[in-house]
Parts: structure tokens; C-alpha cells; sequence
């Protein structure tokens, strides 16, 4: 068994890494035409509307949400992460203009969201597409509870989830896919967490009326510069484990490569894709 901090996510690390989740966010909002998908326009854009983001670098929705509706107010909260703690890229994280109805918080652990009962309309949560829903959150279900907690009566919770497993692959794509999910513990995890997500949210009394939409989206190039800037995305956690995966499979580096080169092809020739709910 291979512990999270041994896998690498191609978390980022300088301001190249932190431009491609900038990228990523904006791909998003193209393909759900939307920074969120409950209809809270209007009220947002009236304002004296409060917002939490929670998780995976809340800066650049956070701050793009702001941005758009200046009547509101907008906090994101996050943990301390390469992102926020390596020199270069909290210079530029720093340099990143700051709208007067947004702040971004740090906490080492979110046990305890620090706010009072029902102070937020909209509570959000949306991890990057190189990391598996509320992986970067601290006891996932008791962070749930405390996004429900400090939800308002009649606010809304919603989280945008970017499967892990993918559809119509090759043979060696679905090995390399299978090979990668048995190896990396988070992603089995992530493998059923759409369902396991709704299941829980079922049980919880002060919910009411959930809803999941889906999206299909290609992964190659097949799929215009989304869909080959996704593929590039999703495979890059695969590459940067090349020398552990290669061990698993008992296969050689130059192996491991003829499969990788294989995937790319195989993405665009069988029309390859993933869910985004």
C-alpha cells in the first residue's frame, strides 16, 4: 500500500503550475458556461450574499467570483500546500489582485470550519482535475458536516467532481488506467466518490432537493484544445510516477514509455472521455 505523500499529483510548484490551474479553472467555466450551477444569480449579483469556497486552492474562483458579482462577499479557505508555502509561487500567489469582497483563510485542518451556524448562501467546493474530491480536505464526511453547518437555511451546497475513470479506452489505455487506480489508493478512492457523495448528502436531514448534473468531455485532441489540454492533465500523474508504476507492472522504463506513447493515440482513435458532475 502506497501512501498519499509518496504519490505524485503534479501538485503545483511555481508559477507555471499556478497559471495551468488558472487555465484549468477558465476550461471549467466554459464547459459548464458558469463558475457554479445553482441558480443564485440574481442574488448574488443583488447582493449581501456570502460565499465559502472550501478546499483545492480557493484563490482563483474565489477571487474570479468577486470579481464578477461585487455586491457579495466571497471567502475561501484552504490548507497550507506546495502552492502557498514554496517561495516562488507565494510570491506570485501574493501578486494576484485581491477584490475588497474577497479573503482567502489558512487552516491547517478543517475539523472546524471558523464560522458561527448558517453564515453562508452558497458553500462550494471544486478540487482541481489532478486531485480526487476532498482529497485535500481533512476527514472528508466530518468536513461535510461542517460545510452543512455553516450553510444558512435555504442557502445551497454544491460540489463540481471531475471522475478519474475514463470511457471508451484502448486495451493499453484501460491497462494503464487500471494499473494507476490499483497503485494510488486515493484514486479508488475517487473511483466511486460520486456515488458515495450522493449517498451520504442522502442521509443528511437538512438537505433537500439534490441534484446531479453530468457532462461528458473529450480527453484528447480529438476534442479541440479543451479536450487536449484535460488529456494532458489527466495522464501527466501517470507519467510522473513512471519509475514506481514500472515496479508494479514489472515492466521496463522503455516499456512503460511505448505504453504511455500508446495512450495518446489510442485516446483520440477510440474518441476517449471523462465525466464532470
Amino acid at each position: 500500500m502506497h501512501r498519499i505523500d509518496q504519490i505524485e499529483m503534479g501538485n503545483p510548484t511555481d508559477e507555471k503550475d499556478f497559471n495551468r490551474l488558472e487555465l484549468q479553472h477558465h476550461l471549467f467555466k466554459i464547459i459548464w458556461d458558469s463558475n457554479f450551477s445553482v441558480p443564485m444569480q440574481d442574488q448574488l449579483s443583488i447582493g449581501n450574499t456570502r460565499v465559502l469556497e472550501v478546499g483545492s486552492c480557493p484563490t482563483i474562483w474565489t477571487f474570479d467570483m468577486a470579481s464578477e458579482y461585487p455586491l457579495s462577499t466571497f471567502v475561501g479557505i484552504e490548507k497550507p500546500s506546495a502552492i502557498t508555502t514554496t517561495s516562488s509561487i507565494s510570491s506570485f500567489y501574493s501578486k494576484i489582485p485581491k477584490p475588497r469582497n474577497a479573503i482567502v483563510l489558512q487552516t491547517n485542518v478543517f475539523t472546524d470550519i471558523p464560522f458561527p451556524n448558517e453564515t453562508f448562501d452558497l458553500v462550494y467546493h471544486k478540487p482541481t482535475a489532478i486531485t480526487p474530491l476532498l482529497q485535500c480536505l481533512h476527514n472528508p464526511l466530518n468536513t461535510i458536516n461542517q460545510m452543512i453547518r455553516v450553510l444558512k437555511h435555504g442557502g445551497w451546497l454544491e460540489f463540481m467532481i471531475i471522475e478519474k475513470r475514463w470511457y471508451n479506452l484502448g486495451p493499453i489505455t484501460q491497462y494503464m488506467e487500471n494499473s494507476f487506480i490499483e497503485f494510488c489508493p486515493s484514486f479508488r478512492i475517487n473511483n466511486l466518490e460520486c456515488t458515495q457523495l450522493k449517498q451520504y448528502l442522502y442521509t443528511k436531514n437538512d438537505l433537500s432537493s439534490i441534484t446531479i448534473q453530468t457532462k461528458e468531455i473529450p480527453i484528447g485532441s480529438f476534442g479541440g484544445r479543451i479536450g487536449e489540454f484535460l488529456g494532458e492533465t489527466l495522464l501527466n500523474p501517470i507519467k510522473l510516477n513512471k519509475h514506481k508504476l514500472c515496479i508494479k507492472m514489472k515492466i521496463s522504463e522503455k516499456k512503460f514509455d511505448e505504453f504511455f506513447t500508446m495512450m495518446s493515440i489510442e485516446i483520440n482513435q477510440y474518441k476517449s472521455f471523462c465525466k464532470s458532475h
